[in-house]
Order: C-alpha cells, then structure tokens, then sequence
C-alpha cells in the first residue's frame, strides 16, 4: 500500500498540491491513469509522470496514511454538498496573508485551472472581479492562440483599463469586451444598450462558452464593487437590510442564492446570474474568509460548478 504526504521541502507549493491531487485519485480513489487524465484534462502519458514524480519526491511511500492531505478530504466533502465537480483548495500558511497575497494567489491557481479549456476554438467566458483579472494577466501568450475570450456583462473601467494594458500576454487580443459600462446611466439607457447588436453579439458568445470563470463579491462595505464606484455604502447598506450576503456579475443575493430585487437590475448590462446555471464548467476563484457568506450563498444557488477558493474559507464552508 502507498503512502500519501502533502508535503515535501523538494516540490514548489503549486507542484506539490497537483502530485498530492494525481496520488489521491489513483492511490485512494482507484482511478485509473486513464480516468484521471480525463479528470484533469491531460494525457495518460503526464499522470504517468506525475505519479513517478510523487514516488521520487517522498509524496508516496510505502504506506496510507491521511497525514497532511486533509484538503482532498474537504475537497471531497465541500464537492458533494454542493454537488459541485470540482473544489480546489489553496493550503493555509502559518500566518495570515493581506487580501491582495490571497487574491494574486488564488488569481494565479485560477489561471492553472482555466488553461485545460484553453484550446483552438474554445470560448471562455469572463466575469469581472479581481480575482478573474490576475487570471486572466497570469494567463501566457502561448495559452490563448486561438481562444475567445468573452465578457458577461458591460464593463468596469478598473479592470478593461488593465487587460487593455496587458503587455505580458496580450489578452486584450482575445477578449470581446461588451461596449457598454457594467451599469447604464439610466433605465432607458440600459435598455437601449441591452438591445444593441454589439452588446448581444457578445453575449451570445458568453452564453456558448467551453467554460467561465466569474469573481465573488461580499456585500460589505470593503466590497470592491463599492470601491470601483458602481454602488454607494447607503446602497450596500440597504441591501444587507434586505438579506443581501453576496453578488456575483452585479446581482446580489441572499444566503439561500435567491437573488434580491434591487435598483441596480434597472440599469445593469449583462446575462442574469440565473443563466450561470445552464452554462458549462463555471469556475468561481473566489477566498477570504469575509467572503465566506457569499461564496456559501453562490453555491446554494446553484451557479457554481467549480471552486476555487482559501483553506479557512473551504472549512468554514464545511463547518456552516
């Protein structure tokens, strides 16, 4: 029998968690090499190597043991709660991180994840948030030939300034930005807007997407959706009032996933959080644990098929 460890001083952080993840499936679940290339979108051939990789390294010895790979256990149990494909889950350092280390953290796992939808041909679809941009700026050049990049919603200045700038990997070479702000100036003006061709050209390529990866926002006041200008602390106020825990594409929600009646319904551009529901592989890269309540209340609404989240946030989850 084989040992699992997921740890070794040998194997950088993100190596280490895919050659614990390849272990796990074939040593503990009893997938076959071929099952797990088809899991994690790679060849026979790679798991192969991975798994010689996780001998060589001391990840595998000679006995099973659970030590050090809890997360694959709270993967397990977070995936089947929420019926969800996929949980992957950054392991928690010693001390705590800023809110910036996270999300740069949690935006470069994102970025390893999406590049198995990543193929000639393919469509992704891109829901603002921090955590989505540093994906997608962490995406390289080679990885997007001939890959659409489509945006759900009309954009936020914050953000379409910085992929515009991409000098790294070019993305804004790839990317169908919607030609309208995230939120209309006036009822009649989304109104117009949502009907433009330009607008649900874009759309309807979002809609088809191969795969979409979308941000999650907390309704609180340090909410970056505040802190770009689209709502108004009194605004954020109201809807906690109302029950509001989170927003994901600037439609917020209750802890249930039922998404509130708000003002910002009349003015906003872009697909309902609803449809999310009947879209392929919809990864959130989302973490932190002030964001706990949100991501809880995205995955009880069924919009989720993939997380990719915090350690502390996955075990709250569990525990909640």
């Amino acid at each position: 029998m084989a040992q699992i460890y997921g740890a070794s001083r040998d194997v950088a952080d993100a190596e280490r968690e895919k050659l614990v993840r390849v272990a796990w499936y074939y040593y503990r679940d009893n997938l076959t090499q071929a099952q797990i290339a088809a899991r994690l979108h790679v060849s026979r051939p790679t798991v192969a190597r991975l798994l010689e990789r996780a001998r060589s390294t001391g990840i595998v010895t000679i006995e099973i043991a659970t030590s050090g790979i809890g997360g694959l256990e709270l993967s397990q149990s977070i995936r089947d709660r929420f019926s969800l494909d996929e949980v992957v889950i950054l392991p928690q350092p010693g001390e705590a991180l800023s809110g910036e280390i996270t999300n740069s953290r949690l935006g470069h796992e994102g970025a390893q994840y999406l590049r198995r939808y990543l193929t000639p041909g393919a469509i992704i679809g891109v829901g603002w948030g921090d955590t989505v941009l540093r994906s997608l700026l962490a995406l390289t050049r080679a990885s997007l030939n001939g890959v659409t990049f489509a945006t759900l919603t009309g954009g936020i200045e914050a953000y379409t300034r910085q992929v515009s700038g991409a000098t790294n990997n070019g993305i804004s070479d790839f990317i169908q930005f919607i030609p309208a702000p995230l939120m209309a100036s006036t009822p009649r003006v989304a109104t117009a807007l949502r009907s433009e061709q330009a607008v649900t050209s874009v759309l309807e390529a979002a809609r088809r997407a191969d795969a979409t990866i979308i941000g999650v926002g907390a309704a609180l006041a340090s909410a970056t959706i505040m802190q770009n200008g689209i709502v108004k602390e009194e605004q954020i106020r109201s809807y906690q009032a109302d029950g509001a825990v989170g927003d994901i594409i600037g439609e917020f929600y209750d802890q249930s996933g039922r998404v509130l009646a708000t003002d910002l319904q009349k003015v906003r551009v872009g697909i309902e959080i609803r449809e999310l529901r009947s879209m392929k592989n919809v990864i959130a890269v989302a973490g932190g644990s002030d964001k706990t309540e949100a991501i809880f209340g995205a995955l009880a609404g069924g919009y989720v098929n993939v997380l990719i989240t915090t350690e502390d946030v996955a075990r709250r989850l569990a525990e909640m």
